[in-house]
């Protein structure tokens, strides 16, 4: 049976029929539930990830399947599984890497638990998120296709990838049973990619002889001649069509062993125990180093380190021996990283250091980047984004320039662990760099004081609220809001820091209330509200819909005049596409290069 809506011959059409004939005469006698039309199996989200790489779709952040303006297909890696259920009408598949997991799989493993990935076509591949675990441990998805190879869609450089799954180099380390009403083999003939498989068990068979047929390490069965049995073969055995649900897959597999848990979250922050700046008493030499689960080259990946990266050397341990650069050593350490990673590197890739401070960032009373450290320390810093070390640039005083800055102690060849700042505007900002596209913007409207940031952080991709955008016009405007504290007029408001801005911007009709008495101060403000907003902060006339955007439908009959105004004075332009986005929440980032072009167009 194939998975795959792809053309098939005459004979395939009529095997198929054939097939289903036989599959409604006897299904009052089948042990197992028979896998309905239409309905979705492993094998066909297996095949859907081939078609995927096959058919060369393209990475887009979001994306989940649709097609582009040059007919090209698009997803991200959990858009890839996201359009196999939507390509099938079905609804139900989350669209994230760690909700898909938490929320459409029923039972999971580690890449090297036991004899490994169970042999199952379509099984979910997961990465971990060392990055960024606040928002979900798992930051990358994919799909197994047999064999120790996935199918995944990567990123914008690589697009789809198919790679062996251990041995490639990427950090795939946990697997996961999928369900959402997917379907299983069960025991018999199955077909998946074009050739035929023999499950028992709920795994497919390798390296053995079943009904006369050779069945490689693979999985792949051989025909007579030699060749990978297809389902068009004269000696083709019938299929099975035998299924079971996910549910029975994880019973089954976990009376085999399996715990049905993986430890990505202990991978990501090492069981909870995070060592101290005072504590990092290693520098990683090299830059793709792996951090390995034993003291081997054939263990798992745990992390790759890069170098000067600062680690804990815990104990010394031996461990398969290593040769680079003409030295031999059998000896390796077992680390922690500065997030809790452990595991082991080899000791011609680490470095024992001292355990010196981080240095500290400051502000001058004139508003300069200070930076200190330790009695008898020296301090080097880069701004190009590179890690400093004992060669890089001496700090010898205030610094005025904006920019990212990273920087380290150095005493007597000891270096200390990184610190890095972003100073903009004259404030010290620890969430952003200078490479992100909106930091030229940041920095000028900080420095105006148009917009500002809370206790080091601005929170740049966080939705702005309307309270916050309240204030962000009575700045434009160089209204001093405590003139308009007082009682407002909305019962949401109180004596909170925004109740002088949102008292100005109701009593100048640029902002009104829900009417329902409230202001809704936390709530997102859209980008149609925004424009709206600074049109009646402007007196802005009606705007040019002669070039309208692809999306002027899903625009408020109540905002339209205001958007195209705004984007006639260049003050808000499209989101790509020549999309608006209307009703999207416009994240703190825009909003600040709103204001800033709303300043330098003299509103």
């Amino acid at each position: 049976m194939k998975h795959m809506a792809r053309p098939k011959s005459k004979n395939r059409l009529f095997s198929f029929l054939l097939a289903l004939t036989v599959l409604l005469s006897a299904i009052s006698v089948l042990t197992f539930p028979v896998k309905a039309a239409g309905s979705p199996t492993s094998l066909g989200l297996g095949e859907h990830g081939i078609m995927a790489y096959e058919d060369g779709w393209l990475y887009s952040y979001g994306g989940k399947g649709e097609t582009n303006a040059d007919g090209i297909r698009v997803s991200d890696c959990a858009g890839l599984i996201y359009a196999y259920f939507s390509d099938l009408g079905l609804g139900g598949c989350m669209g994230g890497a760690t909700s898909q997991v938490t929320k459409n799989c029923v039972f999971s493993g580690d890449v090297d638990e036991l004899d490994g990935i169970p042999r199952i076509h379509g099984l979910a591949l997961t990465m971990p998120d060392y990055n960024d675990p606040s928002t979900g441990i798992y930051s990358h998805i994919g799909i197994y296709i047999g064999n120790n190879m996935a199918v995944d869609n990567s990123d914008y450089q690589y697009n789809m990838r198919m790679e062996p799954v251990v041995g490639s180099g990427r950090d795939w380390t946990a697997w996961h049973v999928f369900d959402n009403g997917i379907q299983y083999p069960s025991n018999g003939w199955y077909e998946f990619n074009n050739q035929l498989y023999h499950y028992t068990d709920y795994q497919y068979d390798i390296d053995t002889v079943i009904d006369g047929f050779t069945i490689g390490s693979d999985g792949v069965a051989l025909g007579s001649d030699g060749q990978p049995l297809t389902v068009d073969s004269a000696e083709a055995p019938a299929l099975s069509t035998e299924y079971v649900p996910a549910s029975t897959v994880a019973q089954h597999l976990k009376s085999l062993g399996y715990s049905g848990e993986d430890s990505t979250g202990d991978l990501i922050n090492g069981g909870g125990d995070t060592p101290g700046d005072d504590q990092l008493n290693g520098q990683i030499l090299a830059n793709g180093v792996r951090l390995r689960r034993e003291p081997n080259t054939e263990s798992a990946t745990v992390a790759t380190l890069y170098k000067n990266q600062q680690v804990q050397i815990v104990e010394t341990v031996t461990g398969e021996p290593i040769t680079a650069d003409g030295q031999t050593t059998d000896k390796w350490y077992s680390v922690v990283t500065a997030t809790g990673q452990k595991g082991y590197v080899c000791a011609l890739y680490v470095e024992q250091k001292s355990t010196l401070a981080a240095p500290v960032f400051s502000l001058s009373d004139s508003g300069d980047l200070l930076i200190t450290a330790g009695e008898g320390c020296d301090i080097r810093y880069t701004t190009d984004g590179t890690h400093p070390s004992a060669e890089s640039t001496p700090y010898t005083g205030p610094l005025s320039l904006s920019g990212t800055y990273r920087a380290v102690a150095v005493q007597n060849e000891w270096i200390s662990p990184m610190a890095t700042i972003t100073f903009a505007g004259g404030s010290l900002f620890t969430d952003f760099t200078d490479q992100d596209w909106f930091f030229g913007h940041i920095d000028q409207a900080v420095s105006l004081g148009l917009f500002h940031g809370d206790n080091g952080t601005f929170s740049p991709m966080a939705s702005i609220t309307r309270a916050e955008f309240a204030a962000s016009l009575a700045n434009l405007a160089g209204i001093n809001v405590a003139d308009y504290e007082g009682t407002s007029s909305f019962t949401d408001v109180g004596n909170a820091w925004y109740n002088g801005a949102v008292n100005w911007v109701a009593s100048q009709g640029i902002m009104s209330g829900m009417g329902d008495g409230t202001f809704r101060p936390q709530d997102p403000i859209t980008r149609e509200q925004i424009c709206v907003a600074i049109a009646n902060y402007a007196d802005l006339t009606s705007g040019t819909t002669s070039n309208p955007f692809a999306d002027d439908s899903a625009i408020s009959s109540w905002a339209k005049n205001a958007v195209y105004a705004c984007r006639d004075l260049g003050i808000i332009s499209g989101m790509g596409d020549n999309r608006f986005a209307p009703k999207d929440n416009a994240q703190r980032s825009q909003a600040c290069v709103i204001i800033l072009k709303a300043y330098q167009n003299g509103l």
